[in-house]
């Protein structure tokens, strides 16, 4: 696929790398989604430092790649919007958010394989990608 900016590129191929590292540890036992999940709850201090987090890189993302010239631009530009929306609700009403995403990490060998495929497809439209200034 073309892109009109080389930064989607390497966007999606650290998006990728993310969602790819965190689908293996959920396959081999690394991490346990509910275990964390459970741990967020129990520990609003590390709800909102996480919040934070995440806030932070959806702002960088967005302050850098405000971008919705083509699909590849969408998808990195949204990421962006999405983190920094997850990231104030994690400072704001985590346990909610948290009761709303329990049903989710119920099964860890899905989400887990869901996130390391996510993850390979977006290193792959990360490194296969072309960017073509032209193209905006």
């Amino acid at each position: 696929m073309t892109t009109a900016i080389p930064l989607t590129l390497h966007l999606l191929v650290l998006v990728g790398l993310y969602e790819l590292t965190a689908g293996i540890a959920g396959l081999t036992g690394r991490i346990d989604w509910r275990a964390m999940t459970d741990e967020f709850e129990r520990s609003p201090s590390l709800s909102f430092v996480t919040g934070f987090m995440v806030f932070a890189i959806g702002g960088v993302i967005i302050l850098n790649h405000h971008h919705w010239t083509d699909a590849l631009a969408v998808i990195v530009s949204a990421l962006g919007w999405v983190a920094l929306a997850e990231g104030i609700l994690m400072m704001l009403v985590a346990k909610p958010l948290l009761i709303l995403f329990r049903p989710l990490v119920g099964n860890q060998k899905a989400v887990s394989l869901f996130a390391a495929l996510v993850g390979i497809v977006f290193i792959l439209l990360g490194l296969l990608g072309h960017a073509d200034p032209t193209a905006i």
